[in-house]
């Protein structure tokens, strides 16, 4: 049995009212689901991306809605594993971060001033050999010292995209440090 929700969102769809469809989606659930997302992330931007992804895909699905028994419980769901995934990559991130940690080659001498030119090279090499996307992003928000929000504006690409492109770019990189500190090993 579907619940008044799940059965007006339906019969609005059915109805080929798709726009009355979005903005019953958007008014009877945004708020609350917002408020849902925020308390997973405690940030309200990328809890806002979150839910419009979420209510936007759900719209999306029109052909399949039906298999949707109810609606609501579907979209808290829906919300709170984009927060969970969203809060393990931001996870992996800081991880990958904290392996970017380099040891003082500042000193006098001439070996370690190589190795750090060498360092900064390997460095180099691998963000230019991100694909271009990729580098572009990670050189607004890491070397331009831009938010994630702004460059989503500026790209007009979703926040999402843009934390999976600098998660791509940080794990590429890590692994050319790797490398690099692996030969360097006697």
């Amino acid at each position: 049995m579907l619940d008044t929700d799940t059965k007006t969102y339906i019969d609005l769809i059915a109805e080929k009212r798709e726009d009355d469809a979005y903005r019953f989606l958007h008014g009877q659930f945004h708020a609350t689901l917002l408020k849902f997302a925020s308390a997973y992330l405690k940030a309200r931007e990328p809890a806002e991306e979150i839910v419009n992804d979420v209510l936007y895909k759900v719209w999306m699905m029109k052909a399949n809605i039906t298999a949707i028994s109810n609606l609501r419980a579907y979209l808290f769901t829906a919300v709170r594993n984009a927060s969970l995934n969203l809060l393990n990559k931001q996870k992996k991130e800081k991880q990958l971060l904290s392996t970017l940690t380099f040891e003082d080659l500042t000193t006098e001498d001439p070996e370690s001033i190589i190795i750090s030119m060498e360092l900064y090279d390997c460095i180099r090499n691998a963000i230019h050999s991100l694909p271009p996307r990729c580098r572009q992003i990670y050189e607004m928000i890491r070397i331009e010292g831009l938010r994630n929000k702004d460059v989503s504006e500026k790209l007009n690409i979703s926040v999402n995209t843009i934390d999976v492109q600098l998660a791509i770019a940080l794990k590429k990189l890590v692994l050319a440090v790797s490398a690099f500190t692996r030969k360097e090993k006697p």
